[in-house]
């Protein structure tokens, strides 16, 4: 059964500060964690953490707008101690899919 977001969110909120992302923590009443990341060329991308479980969560990323929509999203397994290295790592990707476009910043 899925636990609090409680174990991870220093991390989770490290990794937002770090890129200037907006953390979204509810979603249609019921807890989450994600974040969207937008390319100059008008692309957008979600990245959302599955609540932890047994010591283990899971990242995805997916297109919401762009070339890569209607795929199914990319899922990242990981024990819950690699949290901040696998968003490290989840990020860089989702910036790879916006090439040669490049990253949008407000």
């Amino acid at each position: 059964m899925p636990m609090s977001y409680t174990s991870i969110d220093q991390q989770i909120d490290n990794w937002v500060q770090r890129h200037s992302l907006k953390l979204f923590t509810s979603d249609g009443g019921r807890e989450c964690r994600a974040a969207y990341v937008s390319s100059v060329a008008g692309e957008c991308f979600n990245i959302w953490i599955d609540a932890p479980s047994d010591g283990r969560t899971c990242i995805h990323a997916g297109c919401v707008e762009g070339r890569e929509e209607g795929k199914s999203p990319h899922d990242w397994p990981i024990a819950v101690a690699e949290i901040e290295a696998a968003l490290e790592k989840v990020f860089q990707t989702v910036v790879e899919w916006m090439a040669p476009s490049e990253r949008y910043l407000p």
